[in-house]
């Protein structure tokens, strides 16, 4: 696996601290006269710091391939992480012929029907086998708590194709998986050419809303997309309408496309100018991009389409990789340089050297610091406890005492006050929503009153222009994607502000702010205990803004896509996901006699989109900052059984105090917790790295 030397070396240090981050909770489940549910408690926490190492060594840029049916995206993801093997088989006549196998299935016709996914584990801390083709496990749309069920590791192409294929024979599944409906498959894979996570989305606006909420979600997650095109057929209208769905989402996300012609071997004869036929494909989808998605003054958006097609094939490494086990040197040389993947890979990490690797290792160090803090805290206070005498003892008692009773009494009202800032914030954000149809109208009408939106090449271009204009128009000084930055980091001090209001103890409140409510941890992600389930966050963000609640799953998707705020600005994050609303309306498609009539219904139209962006918008602010309230409510909660089993001890050491040996445990526990401060800097410096 090839890493940027930069990013290799703070990924190195984060390893480190995260090995003593696991040794350490170790040590510490092993403290004596601790609360009984604290060893389990801190075993499952050691588990998840080994998850994070995993996913720091293998994982540092999210990859979402998107492009036409067939177009060989299966296949190409394969190539690039070192799956696609060629074999020699036997025919049905009895000829010997090349077949390439894969990670995933690939085919001349639409193969993939669900999203597919495949991950990067390292496979000396896997709790499965991820060697060799690596190791599937599936999500039915049935799945229990939308649980992963195992398949096992390395099946047989036959195996993975009945799970991931429309029409496959799912006799070829496990017995109990028949006759269930897949939602997506993941293949674990410990042997990989690149820290990246590939989707293999089969693209946007599935009949089924599953599988079309779990592409909106990859999409979400990605820190990169590629889109994908065949040497053998170049752009047309067909991929006109995905390829205008990607352009919105990098208009309102700022996320980079990498664009990619695979399979050149298949095109690579000659043509009249003695150029390969891929050459011609490049530069017909180059030329395709560069007269359909235009800036408003004419010009080709270069920031979108970049230095435009990668030609590659993997078929081509693949065929020099067996050359090179049959060291045949020269010709497997001559097939590597022309599949030129090496090429698309070097791009993608330059993607990882410029910024998304730096940000999953801040990432992953802030999820282990939220992880030791509170522990460190219970470690920091049995430090205190012990070293105090018995009149000490009773004052500590007493002020634990005071402290769970002022919590009991102000959380309820702490959580109404929040709300209610909340929704003042929220409102405050969406106030220049009142303008935006006619902005829109502005922007527009005389456009497609001068358009034939009856053709779809000229759609497109009034698609693109609606795009732009609610970008700028969002991002504008004054627009609420900003005016929501700004309101939401108010919020912020709204809730550090109201817990220093109800709790004015200054011991108290001076404790908060370094472990309990720090606002700038608000969005990371949540304890696995967490009370409040995502739909329930987006049901009740819903009622706040007065708006129907979404439906579960799709509730459960505007949560996602509100967390996905911790690694992107949220003010860009907030606007991807209005836009994805906006340009989800479709006109009604019928029979119109007349060309104006049809104009007409796309003016009308506006209106009813302005107000969908406009509620999607308000909802998605509620929810994050419902999440905020949620996040501190459960670090209020958690701090106050912290307390009671701080009180507890106490209480046992003033009824037998001569039977303690007070000094070897504080021989015990002092070091513990010099480790867990240090740890703790630790993972504050490579967040902000």
């Amino acid at each position: 696996m090839t890493v940027p030397r930069d990013v290799d070396e703070t990924r190195g240090e984060l390893r480190d601290v995260l090995d003593r981050s696991e040794a350490w909770l170790r040590d510490a489940a092993g403290l004596p006269e601790v609360p009984a549910e604290w060893p389990e408690e801190l075993r499952a926490g050691a588990a998840t710091v080994r998850r994070l190492r995993t996913r720091a060594a293998s994982t540092l840029i999210n990859v979402a391939l998107l492009g036409a049916f067939s177009s060989g995206k299966s296949f190409l993801l394969s190539g690039l992480q070192g799956g696609l093997e060629l074999v020699e088989v036997q025919t049905a006549d009895g000829e010997t012929a090349d077949k390439f196998v894969g990670l995933l299935p690939s085919s001349p016709v639409p193969t993939t029907a669900c999203p597919a996914s495949v991950v990067p584990v390292d496979g000396r801390q896997s709790t499965v086998d991820a060697s060799g083709t690596g190791y599937l496990r599936v999500r039915f749309t049935d799945s229990a708590d939308g649980e992963w069920e195992d398949v096992g590791n390395s099946p047989p192409p036959s195996v993975v194709a009945a799970y991931a294929m429309q029409d496959a024979d799912v006799t070829n599944r496990l017995r109990a998986h028949w006759g269930r409906e897949v939602a997506e498959v993941e293949v674990l894979l410990a042997d990989t050419r690149l820290p990246a996570k590939f989707y293999d989305l089969p693209g946007y606006g599935s009949p089924n809303p599953v599988h079309d909420l779990i592409v909106r979600a990859a999409m979400a997650d990605a820190d990169c997309f590629m889109y994908v095109a065949h040497a053998s057929r170049t752009l047309s209208e067909r991929d006109l309408e995905l390829i205008r769905f990607l352009y919105d989402h990098y208009l309102l996300s700022g996320k980079r496309v990498v664009w990619v012609v695979t399979a050149i071997d298949s095109a690579s004869n000659l043509d009249l100018h003695d150029a390969p036929e891929w050459k011609a494909t490049i530069a017909r989808n180059s030329r395709y991009l560069k007269e359909n998605f235009t800036l408003p003054d004419g010009r080709p958006d270069l920031d979108f389409i970049g230095e435009g097609f990668l030609p590659v094939s993997p078929a081509l490494e693949a065929r020099a990789a067996k050359l090179e086990a049959e060291e045949a040197e020269a010709p497997a040389r001559r097939y590597r340089a022309e599949g030129r993947m090496d090429t698309l890979r070097q791009a993608i990490e330059d993607l990882i050297r410029t910024g998304t690797g730096t940000r999953h290792i801040a990432a992953v160090a802030a999820e282990a610091r939220v992880l030791l803090v509170p522990r460190l805290r219970v470690v920091e206070d049995r430090l205190r406890a012990e070293r105090l005498e018995i009149d000490g003892l009773r004052e500590l008692l007493d002020e634990h005492q005071r402290r769970m009773e002022l919590l009991d009494r102000a959380l309820p009202e702490l959580r109404e006050q929040l709300e209610r800032k909340l929704q003042s914030r929220v409102e405050r954000a969406v106030r220049p929503f009142g303008r935006l149809a006619a902005h829109l109208h502005g922007a527009l009408d005389a456009t497609i009153r001068q358009t034939d939106v009856s053709k779809p090449a000229k759609a497109h271009q009034v698609h693109v222009a609606k795009a732009q204009a609610l970008r700028a128009w969002m991002e504008a000084p004054a627009g609420p994607a900003t005016l929501w930055a700004e309101q939401f980091e108010a919020f912020k001090q709204d809730v550090a502000q109201a817990v220093e209001h109800f709790f004015g103890d200054r011991d108290l409140a001076g404790r908060l702010p370094d472990s309990v409510f720090d606002v700038n941890d608000l969005s990371l992600p949540q304890r696995a205990q967490r009370a409040a389930s995502a739909q329930d966050i987006v049901q009740r963000a819903a009622a706040m803004v007065s708006l129907a609640a979404p439906i579960a799953a799709g509730g459960t998707y505007f949560y996602g896509l509100a967390a996905a705020g911790t690694v992107f600005p949220p003010a860009g994050v907030v606007a991807g996901v209005a836009g994805m609303v906006f340009m989800g309306i479709e006109y009604r498609k019928r029979k119109l006699n007349s060309l104006q009539v049809l104009q007409g219904e796309w003016i009308g139209a506006i209106d009813t989109e302005a107000q969908a962006v406009k509620e999607q918008f308000a909802l998605f602010a509620a929810v994050q900052g419902t999440d905020v309230i949620d996040h501190l409510s459960d670090n209020l909660a958690q701090y106050r059984e912290q307390l009671e089993n701080t009180r507890d001890f106490v209480r046992q050491r003033i009824a037998n105090p001569e039977n303690r040996v007070r000094q070897g445990l504080i021989d015990r526990l002092a070091p513990v917790h010099e480790e867990g401060r240090a740890l703790v800097e630790a993972l504050r410096r490579l967040e902000k790295h």
